[in-house]
Order: C-alpha cells, then structure tokens, then sequence
C-alpha cells in the first residue's frame, strides 16, 4: 500500500474542500496497489473441497481424466488409525468427488502411483504401528473398469524381479514415480535406516514371476544423480515420446542436504551402448552454466507437480513460500548439447489469491486434467507443520489475476 505523509494529506482536504473527493482518492489509490496485482502469469481459483477427511501424505493418479486421491495420515486420529486406507475419484468437470473401493493394504502415508494401460498401481510408503517405524514395499494394481467402484488387486512387491531373484530391495518410503510411453518406473526413497536410494526399477505387469506376491516382476534400470527420497517428477510429451524430469527431494544420510541436480530421463535410450537415458540439466542453484543469477524455484522435497502444455509446473513443498514455477524443456543437438529452453518462469502463487489465498504446505497431491479442452492443475490436501488440508485448487497457467469470483 502506498504511503501518504499527512501534509500531503493535508493538501489534498484543502485543495477538495470535499470529504467525498478524498475518500474517492484513497479508493483508487487503493485500487491500484491492491496486492493481487502482479506480473506473474497463470491463475489458482479455489474448488469444492476434498470429500474425504484432511491429511497429508496422500497419493494421487489420473485415469481417463478422472482423478484419484488416498491413503495418507492425518494425526489428529490414534496412531494406529491415523493411516488412513480410503479412496476417492474426481470429476473435474462437475467438481464432485465420489468414494471408490478402500485399498486393501496396510493405511499408510507417502506411497507412489503411476498407471499403465488403464489401470494404476500403487504402493510402497510407511506407517508408524504402535510407534514403530514401518516402510512398505507391497505394490496393488487399481481397475477402475470394474463397476460399480473399481478393483484392488495385489501385484509384485517393489523390487520383486525375475532376474535377480538372489538381490533384497529394501522397502522404503517417498520414492518417485512416473509413467513414459506407457511404461511404469519408481525409484529413489527412505528405508528403515533412513538410508536414501538413487536406483531406478521398471514394472512389467503382465509377466509372472514364480514366488513373488502377485502378477508381474520388476527390472533394475540405470539411476542417475543424487540419492534423495521425496523428489519431484513430471513428464513431458517430445513429439511422440515421453521425456520424465526428476529434481528435488532431500538426502538424510548424506549430510542432510536438499539436491541441486535436475535430470531428465529419455525411456527410448535404454539399452543403449553409446547414450545414457539419463542427461543433466541446469541444477536448480539460482545461477546459469556461467556462474550469473537467474530466477529458478529453490531446492524442496515434497512439492507437487503439473504437466500441461509442454511444460512442467513446480509448486508447494518444503521450501515453505507456497510458489509456482514452469519449467521449459531443454532443446539437445546431435553432440548432446543443450541449444534452447531449461528454463523456469514464476507464476502466481495460491498464497496471494484474491479474494481467498490458500496455504502453503508439503506433501500435497497434484493432478493435470483438461476441461472443456483446457490442460489445467488440481492441487489437494497437504500439510503444514501438524495442520491437514482437504481444500482443493485449479490451477491454470494460462489465466490473469486478480481474479475476484
């Protein structure tokens, strides 16, 4: 808000003589310093709230673009019932949520999901039973085809793999997850020990291996970067191929630090005996290539993320700010140099929306959806500190604020 000293104060009622002209004068100035104002682009506009009970931790997919969101942890319940089993779909034209079946396996917080085919799968996280820490490694295939409110079905354990039926995958707790040309991949993570991992494991559904806790085995890929549980995906379509980004996270045994490295992941280049599916990007230390600062989104575990337009979109996480920031695809040439794009750009946050500002928080779902043909976010749940969130946010990079509904 501007700033206006008395004796100019005292001017502007001499020179009026009319209380009314004065008051009209602090409304426009008022006006145009409202702090909604701003040049950031894209715009967060508040939804009905999630149906099912506030928590953080909770894991989310998209189907046919239907949302779904579970599990999770709310602490205002026992110990042993603040893992929380239930789950919900989302229907981001009418902004209504239904309860589908509950996940059969153990309630638990900061599991991963990815889909495949039609049909999600989800698994790993952690639960705290009668205080003891408990990482996960049970994964479940999710058919929502099957009326009237879908089917858990158990699948192979995390790491479960055919080709090395000799080799122990610790179970472990916020991992990373994405989908590339319809193939799944999960990796990184927190065991017992709190020990972090930079492996890297895809699943393959339709195989069985003997022995193992249901259909399906998974295969070691290369890992790449810097051990972290907690990172932030997204993945972005590169004509007709599927490039997934991974940043982010934190590393508690080594020296409990927030990674600066940015790597992308290309799916086609597995196999390859002359290229990595793995390339470095600009790490996310404030500065480009040559040392000079430049605008990027600090370092963070548990943020949440879009993928709409060709670009990925990173908000929220433990960096605290509530921000929102879009990230440009790096342009490679045939030597493997970057020639344009690996850039970011800040966009608006939900933290000065107007008239009703979100909170900022960690742990939060984000889902990408298209209405009326339109790419847009759905940021729900979260935490901050001991306080759950079930209020739910659209997001849509290409709106204008202020944005008075």
């Amino acid at each position: 808000m501007y700033q206006i000293k008395s004796t100019y104060m005292k001017r502007v009622l001499a020179c009026s003589g009319n209380v009314l002209i004065m008051f009209a004068f602090l409304i426009a100035l008022a006006s145009c310093s409202n702090p909604s104002s701003t040049t950031y682009p894209g715009s967060w506009d508040k939804l009905g709230s999630f149906a099912g009970i506030p928590r953080q931790g909770a894991v989310g997919f998209v189907i046919n673009n239907v949302g779904y969101v579970g599990l999770g942890y709310n602490g205002m319940n026992n110990i042993n019932t603040a893992f929380l089993t239930d789950f919900w779909k989302y229907d981001p034209v009418a902004d209504a949520w239904y309860q589908i079946a509950s996940f059969p396996g153990a309630g638990r917080r900061d599991a991963v999901a990815f889909v495949m085919n039609g049909k999600a799968y989800v698994g790993t996280g952690y639960s705290i039973p009668n205080g003891v820490n408990n990482p996960m490694s049970d994964f479940w295939q999710y058919d929502p085809t099957v009326a009237p409110i879908g089917q858990w079905t158990r699948v192979a354990d995390f790491g479960y793999s055919k080709d090395q039926l000799g080799v122990t995958v610790s179970a472990r707790y916020g991992c990373g997850a994405f989908t590339v040309n319809n193939r799944g991949f999960v990796g990184w993570g927190n065991d017992i020990n709190l020990y972090d991992y930079k492996d890297l494991w895809e699943f393959f559904p339709d195989s069985v291996a003997s022995g193992s806790a249901g259909p399906g085995y998974w295969k070691q890929r290369p890992g790449a970067g810097s051990k972290r549980a907690f990172p932030f995906t997204f993945v972005i379509n590169n004509g007709d191929n599927d490039i997934a980004y991974v940043g982010g996270g934190y590393d508690q045994a080594g020296g409990q630090s927030y990674p600066v490295d940015f790597i992308r992941f290309d799916v086609s280049k597995i196999g390859s005996t002359t290229t990595s599916p793995w390339a470095y990007l600009n790490g996310l230390t404030g500065k480009d290539r040559n040392g000079n600062a430049i605008a990027q989104p600090r370092p963070r575990q548990q943020a949440s993320t879009f993928s709409i337009g060709g670009y990925g979109y990173v908000t929220m996480g433990s960096a605290g700010a509530g921000d929102t920031w879009q990230y440009t695809p790096a342009v490679f040439d045939n030597n493997g140099n970057i020639t344009n794009g690996d850039v970011w750009m800040q966009y608006f946050s939900i933290v000065t929306n107007v008239p009703i500002n979100g909170a900022p928080r960690s742990d939060a779902v984000g889902l990408t959806v298209n209405v009326n043909g339109k790419g847009l976010g759905i940021l729900t749940t979260g935490g901050n500190g001991n306080s759950s969130f079930d209020d739910c946010w659209q997001f849509d990079p290409t709106g204008i604020e202020p944005d008075y509904k």
